[in-house]
């Protein structure tokens, strides 16, 4: 499940979408379908996916749009996205990134409190083979 349509798409990319995608919307929607697993890839470390709290939606929808956009940019051969998408993509992963730290939350969303495991890097290593002899 994406959080943006095709239509969606279409009216973000105004004319260019005919341009890039002609009449082939499996490809559009392929492009919707991997931004939104990078969105639910990145949300999954916290929330239950994918996200249906209809506060936060507009904002997913809008993630989805700018990540497919880049995308469809890059499917233009020799075409160069504008510098006004890049920061834009760029804002969306640091959103993402952020969401994993657990610096930023989605109002609404149901956390996703499974078990997990955890890696942790510290100086000194806690459990060693002198430390473990004996167990």
């Amino acid at each position: 499940m994406g959080y943006a349509t095709i239509e969606d798409l279409k009216k973000r990319l105004g004319v260019v979408f005919e341009e890039i995608y002609e009449s082939d919307d499996s490809a559009a929607e392929e492009d919707l379908q991997g931004a939104a697993a990078e969105i639910d890839g990145a949300l999954a470390c916290r929330y239950h996916v994918p996200v249906t709290a209809p506060e936060t939606l507009p904002l997913l929808k809008d993630w989805n749009l700018t990540l497919a956009e880049e995308r469809t940019y890059s499917r233009a051969a020799g075409s160069l996205y504008t510098e006004k998408i890049k920061r834009r993509v760029d804002l969306v992963r640091n959103y993402l990134e952020m969401i994993r730290l657990s610096r930023f939350s989605l109002t609404g969303a149901e956390e996703n409190t499974s078990e997990s495991a955890f890696l942790v890097d510290i100086a000194e290593p806690v459990f060693s083979r002198d430390k473990l002899r004996g167990f």
